[in-house]
């Protein structure tokens, strides 16, 4: 059930719901929603978070997720060491976030896998994740990303009879040209930059496009960055102010719907 209210969410409903692609002329730049949208009371990366985000009328959501000790995935940017059931209480699980998110319809939801130590681990952890998305993904539209380039490409090849998308994350230090030929080379769909890098060399995002990936750039909330990147071609901004977003990203697109 699609329980957006804001004008973002009709606009959205309007426009083409599949996959990102890359560099598509009249494309509009969607809004991801970093962890969802945190407040007291409401985690980040909790499913209470991921709901007010696409209430709100982001297109979709960015949630972290690690690997527990007894092989749970849950959602928590922070590392951390759960045992047992009660103490895990407090964190969601990476399938409470996906049935909350498929509540709304057209939800993309990007999956950060955070790095891990060893090759045994990142096995584990991607074949626990391509299970969970097997049977609770449903029809959201999922990105795994990662800054951990092993364990993305386990994830791909666990995953690679699912219609689930990969995406290689850019750290700040990371030279942009650099994280675009790895991508590339990793068989991957998208390649997520930081707003950083891309500032510095913006013709990035064309080369990427020449290549077949989509471009999200993180994390991106203040109005100039946000008016820069609409005209830059970009697919995607992972952002902690939807609204703000909205705001500036529906300058672009309204008057091609208004003339539609």
């Amino acid at each position: 059930m699609d329980q957006g209210n804001g004008f973002g969410r009709q606009v959205a409903t309007e426009l083409d719901d599949t996959l990102l692609s890359p560099g598509a002329d009249g494309d509009r730049v969607r809004v991801l929603a970093h962890r969802g949208s945190p407040a007291p009371g409401r985690p980040e990366n909790s499913a209470a978070a991921v709901t007010e985000a696409l209430l709100q009328g982001a297109d979709g959501v960015e949630i972290d997720v690690r690997l527990t000790p007894d092989g749970t995935l849950v959602c928590s940017h922070d590392p951390i060491d759960l045992l047992d059931a009660a103490g895990r209480a407090s964190i969601a699980t990476l399938a409470e976030v996906l049935a909350a998110a498929q509540r709304f319809s057209g939800t993309r939801v990007v999956v950060e896998a955070k790095p891990v130590a060893g090759y045994d681990l990142a096995l584990r952890t991607a074949h626990a994740l391509a299970e969970v998305l097997r049977t609770a993904a449903g029809s959201a539209a999922i990105t795994v990303s990662s800054f951990d380039p092993v364990l993305l490409a386990a994830i791909r090849a666990a995953c690679a009879d699912l219609p689930v998308r990969t995406a290689l994350l850019g750290d700040k230090t990371d030279a942009v040209e650099d994280v675009v030929r790895r991508a590339a080379e990793g068989g991957h769909d998208e390649v997520h930059l930081p707003l950083v890098g891309v500032r510095r060399i913006p013709q990035v995002v064309e080369r990427a496009h020449s290549l077949g990936m989509a471009v999200a750039l993180w994390t991106v909330n203040r109005r100039p960055a946000l008016q820069w990147v609409a005209e830059l071609g970009i697919d995607a901004v992972i952002t902690d102010d939807v609204l703000t977003a909205w705001s500036e990203l529906d300058r672009a697109v309204l008057p091609e719907l208004l003339a539609a």
